[in-house]
């Protein structure tokens, strides 16, 4: 029988981690097994459990000004404890109207988002009417989207067997403990992780059902499954994925045509308002009008928004298609989803912060660096937290005592956009230069594709001085085997050089 293999150890391979675990003793020892022996009752995924746990709480703690007096405008904005949840129950009378269902009902989230805040809102009457309510629907919705995020841990956890702790990235996550509860957004970051574990199980029908369910929360997650789509079909596999479309859009069907059927216009509505509304606070359209008319020019309309976002997510789709098919190499699935989630992030209509989220799981499977990561999230939290402010000056009858100007809060938003930039440019070469990819140092050419029985051979390299023999990156006592050893013969470089690169 052959025996287990060794899973890949952060301390070990990170440079960042590796310094932050010299007050603690340093790294791992290189004669620890970890993988191969029983680690007792703290397994990784029970530590994962944990780090979930003690974020869920500390992310409740910081909502806790406003669940001890309100979400009140603007001081929800000027001590960053606001959040769509309440917001979302107050406007759209969540306690009388029941979303996609009630005549007269709207909601700002797809159906699936809808019946979760109905069934809350329901739940959370028991508690009693007003401010009661408002906090135990709340409070219910933070203890789901734990149990979510959760799953979602769990499931990345378990989609690359060799590199367990990557999931850490999404389960500990400074980011998250501003937005984890600010919104419905983690539904779908949590589905659309699940459904890559399950494609990486071959459970591609299954798979799709997840995805068709969290395209229900949040449409961003059909990019996700045009990811699965152009790598399967860079690998020749493209009727491996019919399933998953398939699945797919029967389950967005089985769950639209209820609410199409029974209330069509509260369900055209959803796609009416976002395609004619104005552009939201944090997109690059509303900047750019925000600064033209304070300069006294023009700016975008809704539809100007509209128009110009679908033409660069076109634009976006069709460059990473191309370079899909161009690279030397394969490309991951998961570094396809980021990109294309990454780009429809940056010049979607309707972008804001709290999206941010959508790119945590596809960051653990297409990247797992610590510093890079880290640092993303820093830019992210400047502009979080500086659309806060800067609305709670809008909002709060335009006093800056507790808030900041335009100008700080496009400076936020700016660098953001320009970190999740680099991230892309990070990606971008690493699918041109494959030796990069920390990813494909064990002998694994794509986590979410090793069931196939083989890859049809990579181009050659346009770069021989990076060329080394991939088997020199397994460890010790490891050997390549079937599949393993196809996708070994691709232009890896030497784990020694390498390791400390970031």
């Amino acid at each position: 029988m052959q025996r287990p293999r060794g899973i890949d150890i952060p301390s070990r391979d990170d440079s960042l981690l590796a310094k932050s675990t010299e007050l603690i003793g340093g790294p791992l020892g290189e004669r620890t097994s970890p993988g191969r022996v029983r680690t007792g009752f703290f397994s990784v995924e029970r530590v994962l459990l944990l780090m979930v746990l003690l974020s869920a709480v500390l992310a409740l703690i910081f909502k806790d000004h406003c669940r001890q007096l309100g979400w009140l405008t603007p001081d929800q904005f000027s001590t960053a404890c606001y959040s769509q949840l309440p917001n979302a129950f107050m406007e759209h009378d969540l306690a009388r109207l029941f979303p996609y269902f009630s005549p007269g009902s709207s909601f700002g989230y797809p159906p699936v988002a809808g019946f979760i805040a109905g069934v809350t809102a329901w739940l959370s009457g028991f508690a009693g009417t007003g401010g009661a309510q408002v906090l135990a629907f709340f409070d219910l919705n933070a203890v789901l989207l734990t149990v979510v995020w959760i799953l979602g841990v769990l499931a990345l956890a378990r989609t690359h067997r060799l590199r367990p702790w990557d999931a850490a990235i999404f389960a500990a996550s400074p980011l998250m403990l501003f937005i984890a509860f600010s919104s419905w957004d983690l539904w779908a970051a949590a589905l659309g992780a699940v459904a890559l574990f399950l494609f990486s199980r071959r459970r591609t029908g299954w798979a799709g059902v997840v995805l068709g369910l969290g395209c229900a929360v949040q449409p961003y997650l059909i990019l996700v499954l045009l990811a699965l789509l152009l790598a399967a079909w860079r690998r020749g596999a493209v009727l491996r994925v019919v399933p998953t479309m398939a699945a797919a859009l029967l389950a967005w069907l089985i769950i639209n045509l209820p609410p199409l059927m029974l209330n069509p216009s509260s369900w055209l509505s959803y796609w009416q308002d976002g395609w004619n509304n104005e552009a939201a606070t944090g997109s690059i359209y509303a900047i750019v009008t925000a600064l033209g008319e304070r300069l006294g020019g023009v700016g975008f309309t809704g539809l100007d928004a509209s128009w110009t976002s679908l033409l660069l997510i076109c634009v976006g789709i069709a460059a990473i298609s191309l370079l899909n098919f161009r690279a030397s190499r394969p490309p991951r699935a998961a570094t396809l989803a980021f990109l294309l989630v990454g780009w429809f992030l940056l010049v979607d209509k309707f972008a804001a912060p709290e999206h941010l989220i959508w790119l945590l799981p596809l960051l653990a499977l297409a990247r797992p660096r610590w510093r890079s990561a880290l640092i993303w999230q820093v830019f992210g939290l400047l502009w979080y937290l500086g659309q806060l402010l800067y609305l709670g000056v809008i909002l709060g009858d335009n006093n800056t005592q507790h808030g900041i100007d335009m100008p700080y809060f496009v400076l936020a938003a700016f660098a953001a956009g320009l970190a999740t930039l680099a991230l892309i440019g990070l990606m971008l070469r690493e699918v041109l230069y494959p030796e990069h990819d920390i990813v494909r140092r064990r002998g694994v050419d794509d986590p979410l594709f090793q069931w196939l029985p083989e890859l049809p051979p990579s181009r050659p390299s346009r770069h021989p001085a990076h060329l080394a023999v991939a088997e020199s990156t397994l460890p010790a006592g490891d050997t390549p085997t079937g599949n393993q050893t196809n996708n070994l013969s691709g232009n890896l470089a030497k784990q020694h050089d390498l390791r400390q690169h970031d």
